[in-house]
């Protein structure tokens, strides 16, 4: 009996969190809620580890933290106050630009994204700290946050993704390499979206996907020449004793051939192994483009 009333209480506490993602009008769908069955066993693999929060602003204070701004929001719930720093992703849904904590306004509808395991405090209203996204003008358009499966649909089988040639793929660490499809697969993301089919679940082909939480892969060997170009890279061949020069909307790198450090900007950082000539083809890190 003791047991089941403490599986109540959880449920009860979660509910109530639950309750702050508000929708706006019927354009702004945030994937947050759990299905009514769902084990203690599938729930801890497969559900999505961020919940969200949506309200208009109505106040931004400058902390007394260097570069952080103190946003409140108003809802239903009782409303939510965050830390915005210099690094916290923004992004507009109306245009799926990326934004900094100087362009957001009061009165603008935002929606929040955050680890469910972030501390929260008790004030009124309740505050969050730093946050992991944050969806500026979020009645523009559909919104939604989900761990999404190998199938692309979110655990809660409401959303299933079909990536298009023209999706943005993005990750949390700005990663300079073409992300895919294949990187969506068993994380959680923050979804952009217009239309959807009528089945269950719904498909839609999201204009801009953001993979929420650290992605850490080893690195391997690829192609400089082709790896370059794919990700939209120049590519400008100096001789053996130069180095290799790739450009990119302002991003600048240089390669040198059996050096292990690349510069980014001019600035040098250091790759898992050196690149290296074989059979007339550069190979080079695959970090160098993360």
């Amino acid at each position: 009996m003791k047991k089941n009333m403490t599986k109540v209480m959880a449920m009860g506490m979660v509910m109530t969190i639950l309750a702050g993602t508000t929708a706006f009008a019927n354009e702004t769908m945030l994937i947050s809620e759990k299905p009514e069955a769902v084990t203690e066993t599938t729930e801890a693999a497969e559900a999505s580890m961020y919940l969200t929060q949506s309200g208009k602003v109505t106040s931004i204070e400058t902390s007394e933290t260097e570069g952080v701004s103190v946003v409140e929001i108003s809802n239903e719930a009782g409303g939510l106050r965050f830390a915005v720093a210099s690094s916290t992703i923004i992004v507009d849904r109306a245009t799926g630009a990326y934004m900094t904590a100087a362009e957001l306004t009061e009165g603008m509808a935002v929606s929040v994204v955050y680890d469910m395991n972030s501390p929260m405090g008790m004030s009124l209203p309740p505050y969050l700290g730093n946050v992991a996204a944050v969806v500026a003008n979020a009645d523009a358009g559909n919104v939604a946050v989900g761990k999404f499966d190998k199938d692309l649909t979110d655990w809660t089988n409401k959303l299933q993704l079909n990536i298009g040639d023209e999706t943005s793929i993005q990750n949390m660490q700005g990663s300079r390499i073409r992300l895919t499809a294949e990187d969506v697969k068993g994380q959680d993301a923050l979804v952009f979206y217009a239309e959807t089919t009528k089945s269950i679940p719904a498909q839609t082909v999201p204009s801009f996907v953001l993979i929420l939480g650290e992605q850490a892969a080893p690195a391997v060997s690829v192609p400089l020449r082709e790896t370059a170009e794919a990700n939209g890279f120049s590519v400008k061949w100096q001789g053996k004793t130069n180095p290799i020069l790739l450009e990119k909307d302002g991003v600048s790198m240089e390669v040198m051939l059996g050096d292990a450090t690349f510069k980014v900007n001019g600035v040098e950082e250091e790759a898992a192994f050196a690149a290296e000539l074989m059979e007339g083809v550069m190979y080079v890190s695959s970090e160098i483009f993360e």
